[in-house]
């Protein structure tokens, strides 16, 4: 592929990917905000139990096919074995669902003992069901780098979705409220997908076609439970060992912390893992976006922890109300923790484009085992919920330099690169948080103190980064 037109593809799928993450993060972040306030934590904890066990199976039911379709390039079998893939996975999808109301969910609720979950995960298995039967359409549409089109459906299920929930909730059906809010979401979706695709599955099943990605798929895979039990330990521990209500209140404070920098590497990842993996052969192209995408996340993703940081006792206060102040303290800490995931760029998506990902599998199992889940499990046992959160920034710090030092061996990424990558950033992210501590020390009641720290605050990061505002803003019109 030309230079030119990488550049141009990845222009255009940020652009894309940004606007669906402005629209959709916007409209989750106003329906979090509403439904909070309708619902207690507790509502919230339930749900988070449930869709742990739901997201886990997502994650086995992949079997690594998504990014190993993505990978292979194009050559005399592909229909075949995209057709292969769709009864394959058609196949686990309607076993899932038996599955679900005679074992898993009764598991479930054994397992957190929490008999409200077993209603709950047999109707989530819709869910479950939807998305695994996405997944070709997702691979056609992203090899074909239609970004437009993936954007457009994921926002209008998100919309649709959100506005059922929010009218379920105000008429009083507490938790079943967000139920509604998944399963309509993955139905809007996974009928948007299908009708865009303009693909058809032929009757046909060679499962040696699957085969040839079984030496790709199977690390993606492992890599991808283990990444799913990195990032989800904590919610499992916290279900398991405290209430419900502690973990509603834990995951308000870490959506709240991850919710821009989430969101923003699923845009990256979304856009530069097929656009790596055609230029795999080009190592210097990949360092050079690899860099460029560090320091946009950080540039965009900084200001949002440093008013958590600076203000989170206000901002859960104001917008969440009084059954929310636990989730002050580890928002505080967590926002620190996204700070230093963003740091380090895409690393994870450059090993997988450019074949190398049981690197990422034992860089995960090494800091999931020996970091994560020790951290997490006596964070909580003697310190509470922050000691959890202490735990996940200990864990992602471990993380990230060890991603780092593959970097290094493999793209030659330099020290001396991150931290011209990175100074302007950090050096925002310092200033801003030093005028909201200081505004702070006012003394005002939150809801102004929050508006007026946070107003001095943005501002001053923003004219930092004023000159580049514009010429970020002049490259997504061009695109």
């Amino acid at each position: 592929m030309a230079v030119a037109s990488i550049k141009k593809n990845i222009a255009s799928g940020i652009k894309w990917n940004t606007i669906s993450v402005i629209g959709t993060r916007s409209t989750d972040f106003v329906v979090k905000l509403i439904l909070a306030r309708l619902l207690l934590p507790e509502a919230y904890g339930i749900i988070g139990m449930a869709m742990i066990i739901i997201n886990f199976l997502q994650v086995i039911s992949d079997m690594g096919l998504f990014n190993a379709l993505v990978q292979k390039k194009e050559d005399a079998l592909t229909e075949t074995r995209y057709s292969s893939a769709f009864w394959f996975l058609l196949a686990i999808g309607t076993g899932f669902i038996a599955l679900f109301f005679t074992v898993i969910s009764p598991f479930g609720a054994s397992f957190y003992q929490e008999p409200r979950l077993v209603p709950i995960l047999n109707a989530l298995s819709l869910y479950l069901f939807f998305n695994i039967l996405t997944i070709i359409p997702r691979v056609i549409l992203t090899k074909k780098l239609a970004f437009k089109t993936l954007v457009t459906i994921r926002f209008s299920g998100s919309v649709v979705s959100s506005i059922v929930a929010i009218t379920l909730a105000f008429s009083g059906f507490g938790v079943w409220s967000l139920v509604m809010k998944y399963l309509l979401g993955s139905g809007i979706i996974f009928i948007s997908y299908w009708a865009r695709v303009g693909w058809k599955p032929r009757f046909t099943f060679q499962g040696s076609s699957l085969r040839q990605l079984a030496g790709y798929s199977t690390y993606t895979q492992v890599n991808g439970i283990l990444f799913f039990f990195r990032n989800n330990v904590d919610y499992l521990i916290i279900g398991k060992l405290v209430s419900a209500h502690m973990l509603g209140v834990y995951t308000l404070a870490f959506t709240l912390s991850e919710a821009l920098r989430g969101q923003l590497y699923s845009i990256f990842n979304k856009v530069l893992f097929p656009v790596y993996s055609k230029m795999q052969d080009d190592l210097p192209m990949i360092r050079e976006y690899y860099l460029k995408i560090m320091t946009l996340t950080a540039t965009v993703t900084f200001p949002v922890s440093v008013l958590f940081i600076g203000l989170s006792p206000d901002i859960i206060l104001v917008l969440f109300g009084e059954e929310w102040v636990e989730a002050a303290a580890p928002l505080r800490i967590l926002s620190v923790a996204s700070m230093i995931f963003a740091i380090s760029g895409t690393p994870a998506e450059v090993l997988k484009s450019i074949g190398k990902p049981s690197v990422s599998f034992y860089l995960n199992i090494t800091n999931t085992f020996l970091v994560a889940l020790p951290g997490i499990y006596f964070g909580l046992k003697y310190f509470g919920l922050t000691g959890v959160a202490y735990a996940v920034c200990l864990h992602y710090t471990t993380s990230r330099i060890t991603f780092h030092y593959f970097m290094k061996k493999y793209i030659h990424v330099s020290d001396k690169d991150v931290f011209a990558a990175l100074s302007k950033p950090v050096l925002g992210a310092a200033m801003m948080l030093f005028i909201i501590l200081l505004i702070t020390r006012i003394g005002m009641p939150p809801l102004p103190n929050m508006i007026i720290a946070g107003a001095a605050g943005g501002l001053a990061y923003g004219l930092l980064f004023a000159r580049d505002l514009k010429q970020g803003v002049k490259l997504l019109k061009k695109s």
